[in-house]
């Protein structure tokens, strides 16, 4: 359905200010959601998992099924993966999006693997007894600003 208000009924986003975010603030931002986005590859094709998470120094921890897609691909190795969290405010035209990229495996140490249970609350029901590590091998992070000065839908 087209918009019979126009352009002049969106403001603009000349200016605004796109700017990357340091290792340090990307970190703290992961460690401050409860949840994001696992990408993997499974059978030749993008699948994105939504999980809770925790950091564990510079990794990121996941509790799975041992039937879930994660606990599938990781049964036998490590394998690429993405881990993304963001949070986006529309009124103010601002957010940002922190992205980790590593390999995610299955967690064998019993000391980690006992800090994990703790750490994460998992948000689905039913049994999460496998844990994952994704060993994070890159971090970056943007966030968008509005542009200084912009009014906004909610200040008209």
């Amino acid at each position: 359905m087209a918009s019979e208000a126009g352009p002049a009924a969106t403001p603009s986003h000349e200016g605004s200010q796109l700017q990357e975010l340091d290792v340090e603030r990307c970190r703290h931002l992961l460690a401050g959601v409860r949840f994001g986005r696992v990408a993997v590859v499974d059978g030749g094709r993008p699948a994105i998992v939504v999980l809770n998470h925790a950091v564990d120094g510079d990794d990121v921890l996941f509790r799975v099924g041992e039937d879930s897609r994660l606990a599938r691909l990781t049964h036998d190795g490590e394998v690429p993966a993405v881990f993304e969290v963001d949070s986006a405010y529309p009124v103010e035209h601002s957010g940002w999006s922190v992205i980790a990229t590593g390999s995610l495996l299955r967690e064998s140490h019993p000391a980690r693997w006992a800090r994990a249970r703790t750490k994460i609350t998992t948000w689905a029901k039913g049994e999460r007894d496998v844990v994952l590590r994704l060993q994070v091998d890159g971090l970056t992070g943007r966030r968008i600003a509005p542009p200084t000065g912009a009014v906004l839908e909610a200040d008209a």
